[in-house]
């Protein structure tokens, strides 16, 4: 299965590709956040890219770095993008992701964006499930 990692941000999107056979995970891409355009670019990607699911990190554990607003706006975020995409759409507890990113960068030298890496962690995560 090809997966499509999403860290929504109010400016900027985290994207990773993932692969449920592989069981790896890794960062593509960071894209603005434009609103409903946004929502034909996944479209787009999901359709060339034979995506069969996207999965989207949502901040489960409030608290310095999350909040329940940000909660709320990346729910209606999964539920737009469901009414755009024709695969289905999961969500996967992002906590910690950027914090653990940061550290990918810092201590292991990782080239990729901050939102790419931590869209890679929750693809990764969600692999662990299966």
């Amino acid at each position: 299965m090809r997966i499509l990692g999403v860290d929504y941000g109010d400016k900027k999107i985290g994207l990773a590709f993932g692969d449920s056979v592989a069981h790896v995970a890794v960062p593509l891409d960071v894209v603005p956040n434009l609103g409903a355009e946004t929502l034909q670019v996944f479209a787009k990607k999901v359709s060339a890219e034979d995506i069969d699911l996207i999965v989207v990190g949502v901040p489960l554990s409030t608290g310095a770095h999350h909040s329940s607003v940000q909660l709320e706006k990346t729910r209606a975020f999964i539920q737009a993008l469901q009414g755009a995409v024709a695969v289905p759409v999961v969500e996967e507890d992002e906590s910690y992701t950027s914090a653990e990113s940061i550290r990918l960068q810092r201590e292991e030298g990782a080239q990729a964006y901050e939102d790419a890496l931590s869209a890679m962690l929750i693809v990764q995560a969600y692999l662990e499930h299966l």
